[in-house]
């Protein structure tokens, strides 16, 4: 599929669908070939069914069926992340990529809603 990410990395775990938005995967390899390090996914598709088995919010840029926004698919991961070094060159190379980043205790989430939703590219933290 990619050269860096395989299908299941990519897969929602409930149905094994791949159904990413136009150009995502393509977006995804960059990041991955300028951050130079493995980029290891917690989460990337998601199904409807699987999101809402994990609470996931009802309009996530996971999904590869959104009813409010025409992504096409899934625009966003998630990416196992705890080391300090890594989590900084992973955000900082992301928001020169135009992300958006949300910061998690030991994940990232990166999405591309500038891109497919045509909103502005933001940075937050996932509280507790």
């Amino acid at each position: 599929m990619l050269d860096h990410f395989s299908h299941s990395e990519l897969a929602c775990p409930t149905t094994d669908q791949v159904r990413l938005a136009a150009g995502f995967g393509e977006a995804l390899e960059r990041l991955r070939v300028e951050l130079n390090e493995p980029i290891y996914l917690n989460s990337a598709c998601r199904s409807p069914l699987h999101n809402a088995k994990i609470n996931g919010h009802p309009q996530s840029l996971h999904l590869v069926i959104n009813s409010l926004w025409a992504t096409g698919g899934c625009c966003a991961v998630d990416v196992a992340a705890t080391d300090g070094l890594y989590r900084a060159k992973l955000i900082a190379l992301a928001l020169d990529q135009e992300w958006s980043v949300g910061v998690a205790s030991n994940f990232i989430h990166l999405d591309q809603r500038s891109c497919y939703c045509g909103l502005p590219q933001v940075v937050y933290h996932y509280g507790r």
